[in-house]
């Protein structure tokens, strides 16, 4: 039960007065801040800063391109570079935000030496470059700080390889099962390596690695969803939609079972699959003429439906992994 909640009960269960009743909530502390604040508060902003550092100096690089010249923008990115990754290494208390900085700076640089000779590389290449000499990085560091952007990164790197390959983006109407796997098959198998992973790889406390394989599964999901919905509506019929929904289904299946349990993966699985039954009930009832007004009273009869019943659901397997009331 919520604490507030929880103290309303107990001074109309006692029958306090309304000083005893504040003095209770005084005690409380409900009007205090968070105990975690001025720990973790320093930290985020510390974070916040060296992202808008990084993202400031490829901006202040880009708005004087023609004002420098190109031996001092390398020399420019290349120090910020080597000073941010000896800092990290001489500082362990500021390792995590120094080597953000450092990984948003080794992006702008391998951008601005294809920007400046023009090599013909595709746009994956550079990505999948800059996530592949990051990883030792991201090793050394084991913070989801940094396994966040990278993760960012190589996943942009296998979308943009697989519109390479297929010569059509994966939310194109007409596309096959094939031509969609580099949106969801990367996305997941990086969604379970960081799972799995030992923890001497992703960093220390039983956190680690959560956001990654969050993240991970968001793009899977978003892959998945996207697809099978553009099938579903378009005019060839190629089996996409239901593989798609078995496929959210087994995921949600695997995630809530006690190995694998995590709520929010497990709250983006049940969106997902709303999502593509409501898509499925409004294009199977919308087909027939006549009677629209009904068909969309009863879509919204059917979504509430789902959507409380996912709710209910998610609720009970959560209290039933953690034994904690969830209101």
């Amino acid at each position: 039960m919520n604490l507030r909640v929880a103290l309303l009960v107990l001074a109309d269960k006692h029958n306090l007065p309304s000083d005893a009743g504040r003095q209770l909530k005084q005690l409380a502390a409900l009007d205090a801040p968070p105990s975690s604040l001025l720990r973790r508060l320093p930290f985020g902003l510390a974070v916040l800063a060296a992202v808008l550092v990084g993202l400031g100096v490829l901006f202040w690089v880009a708005a004087n391109w023609d004002a420098l010249p190109r031996y001092a923008r390398f020399i420019l990115l290349q120090a910020i570079i080597l000073a941010t990754l000896v800092g990290a290494w001489r500082f362990p208390h500021a390792r995590v935000h120094l080597s953000l900085l450092g990984f948003l700076a080794c992006g702008g640089l391998f951008a601005y030496f294809g920007q400046t000779y023009q090599t013909g590389a595709d746009p994956w290449q550079l990505f999948a470059l800059w996530a592949a000499l990051t990883l030792p990085l991201c090793l050394g560091v084991r913070h989801d700080v940094l396994w966040v952007p990278w993760m960012i990164v190589a996943l942009t790197a296998t979308q943009l390889f697989s519109q390479v390959r297929t010569d059509r983006w994966w939310w194109a109407a007409e596309i096959s099962l094939q031509s969609s796997l580099g949106s969801w098959v990367p996305a997941l198998v990086l969604a379970f390596l960081f799972k799995f992973a030992p923890r001497a790889w992703v960093g220390a406390g039983t956190n680690a690695g959560r956001w990654p394989m969050r993240l991970s599964m968001i793009y899977a999901i978003i892959g998945l969803s996207t697809m099978s919905v553009r099938s579903l509506f378009s005019t060839t019929y190629d089996g996409l939609y239901p593989i798609s929904l078995l496929i959210v289904l087994a995921l949600g299946f695997a995630f809530s079972r006690r190995g694998l349990f995590d709520i929010f993966v497990l709250s983006a699985l049940g969106l997902g699959a709303n999502v593509l039954a409501v898509c499925g009930v409004a294009q199977l009832l919308l087909g027939v003429r006549g009677n629209e007004i009904f068909a969309l009273l009863l879509i919204g009869c059917v979504s509430a439906a789902m959507l409380a019943g996912t709710v209910k659901l998610i609720v009970y397997l959560a209290r039933a992994q953690t034994g904690e009331h969830i209101l």
